[in-house]
């Protein structure tokens, strides 16, 4: 087998959070309240003191095409990490900061319909079920998702409230816990229930309903602080697992009103603000320097290649 290697192209397909426009959205609104009823809901005087905030990265190191008898197929070497980071509300950690990276860790991959039959070292083979880009980088994410999963179930025994950056499908076995989206593809609510959306004060929700786009949860929008009280500025959209009961989706929705607030990100700080939480822009940063040099890992698969033609 012929193995050619390139840097990554960023045209290649690189979109995996964003939901198809072909996912139909199918919406129940009267979880909390009558659809006629709906309107801001304002968050309780108490809630979680003690939040996990798990976070993970990925970044495509090269671009490989594997040649047989005149087939092709295309594959990708990632890198991918994930992180948790404990929060005290109160300000009582062990080390005595208000936040704690408590885990870390990186893996690598070689995402491909076809086995290469060489060994790339710190990238070992990851079957696919087709060579479709689309479904490599999916494949990709799930392994993110599978590692966010895994370090967040180490160290969540002590979480009132465990925040999942992204999408929580393939991550609903952990308890208390949701997902935090901070960016908007397309807007699942119509009519009077979006203006809602539009009306929210900081720190104020919409009433849960439930969602079935591509998979069943139960979701909500909130909005932070910092930024003004109009349109969808500083909204964030939050999930939980569809097999909660309605009450139980609705105190998560509670309690996340009560506490991420406090977590939001300051706009000369971060140009994401505020939905980019502090913990989540700090997690970040470490976690991609922890990916290591890309160059480096280029060269090393380049190495590979040229070892296996040998």
């Amino acid at each position: 087998m012929q193995i050619t290697v390139d840097a990554w192209d960023p045209s290649f397909a690189d979109n995996p959070e964003s939901p198809s426009r072909s996912d139909r959205a199918v919406v129940r609104a009267d979880i909390e309240l009558e659809p006629a009823d709906w309107r801001p809901v304002d968050a309780p005087a108490a809630g979680p003191r003690r939040l996990l905030v798990v976070d993970g990265v990925r970044r495509i190191d090269a671009r490989v095409e594997l040649l047989e008898d005149g087939d092709r197929w295309p594959g990708v070497c990632v890198s991918w990490a994930a992180g948790a980071v404990a929060c005290d509300l109160d300000g009582r950690t062990a080390t005595g900061a208000e936040a704690a990276v408590v885990e870390v860790a990186v893996e690598r991959g070689l995402f491909a319909a076809v086995d290469p039959g060489a060994d790339f070292g710190r990238y070992p083979y990851r079957e696919t079920a087709s060579a479709d880009p689309g479904e490599l980088i999916a494949s990709a994410q799930s392994a993110m998702a599978e590692l966010e999963a895994k370090v967040a179930a180490q160290c969540a025994t002590d979480a009132e409230l465990s925040v999942l950056d992204g999408p929580l499908r393939g991550r609903t076995r952990l308890p208390n816990s949701v997902g935090y989206i901070k960016s908007h593809h397309r807007s699942y609510l119509q009519g009077e229930l979006n203006a809602v959306v539009e009306k929210l004060a900081p720190g104020q929700r919409t009433p849960v309903f439930h969602l079935m786009s591509g998979w069943p949860r139960y979701t909500w929008y909130l909005r932070l602080p910092g930024t003004s009280s109009r349109g969808w500025a500083g909204v964030a959209r939050l999930e939980a697992a569809d097999d909660l009961t309605e009450n139980a989706a609705i105190a998560l929705a509670d309690a996340t009103a009560a506490a991420l607030p406090t977590l939001g990100s300051a706009a000369h700080k971060d140009a994401r603000a505020p939905q980019n939480l502090t913990p989540i822009a700090g997690l970040e940063r470490r976690l991609k320097r922890m990916l290591g040099d890309p160059r480096l890992l280029l060269r090393s698969v380049r190495a590979a290649s040229l070892e296996s033609g040998r």
